[in-house]
């Protein structure tokens, strides 16, 4: 007999407290006394298409699962023009300022990321663009060592580094952001 006790599988605990923790970390507040409450990033579904997003059919289960996953939080997962999978990490919730060790609500997002990229890996790419800091000694140098960081973590959990060229920086204050693309391996 399924029973709601038996159906909590370690791997699904794992994913409830990784959303969980994204979630904590993400909420909201006022900016004052009788301030409007800040909105949520929305998780887009993207423009129409052949899966209703118009990413492929590597890519379009991948956009779901995560959209489920990280749903109420300010992780924004959508398709994009060009056909790619987006996923957007604000930067409060992805490095402490200055700094580019990977934050635990970013950690959380990655996992997912990994285990949804891994199966694809031949077919598809993953680029990596972090934001700068305004206030860093030497500009340009940071959201490198930030996506390295995110690119180190990815490698981490099996995410081939051949399938990650393009490491780059957003910008000002958008955050991590990782673009899936559908590359086969050859592709120039």
């Amino acid at each position: 007999m399924n029973t709601p006790a038996s159906m909590l599988t370690p791997a699904r605990a794992t994913l409830v407290a990784c959303a969980v923790l994204v979630a904590a970390c993400a909420t909201p507040t006022a900016s004052g006394p009788g301030a409007p409450p800040v909105s949520e990033a929305p998780v887009a579904a993207g423009a129409g298409g052949l899966f209703g997003s118009g990413l492929s059919e590597a890519l379009e289960p991948q956009r779901a699962r995560l959209a489920q996953l990280l749903r109420g939080t300010p992780v924004a997962v959508e398709a994009t023009a060009e056909r790619a999978l987006r996923i957007a990490v604000p930067l409060k919730n992805s490095f402490e300022p200055g700094r580019s060790a990977v934050r635990p609500a970013l950690a959380a997002v990655l996992d997912q990321v990994a285990t949804g990229f891994k199966p694809y890996a031949a077919t598809s790419e993953l680029r990596i663009a972090t934001p700068d800091d305004p206030n860093a000694r030497v500009a340009g140098r940071l959201p490198k060592e930030r996506s390295a960081s995110v690119r180190d973590y990815l490698v981490a959990r099996g995410v081939p580094v051949s399938r990650m060229p393009v490491l780059a920086a957003t910008s000002g204050d958008a955050g991590v952001e990782l673009l899936v693309v559908d590359r086969p391996l050859n592709a120039k």
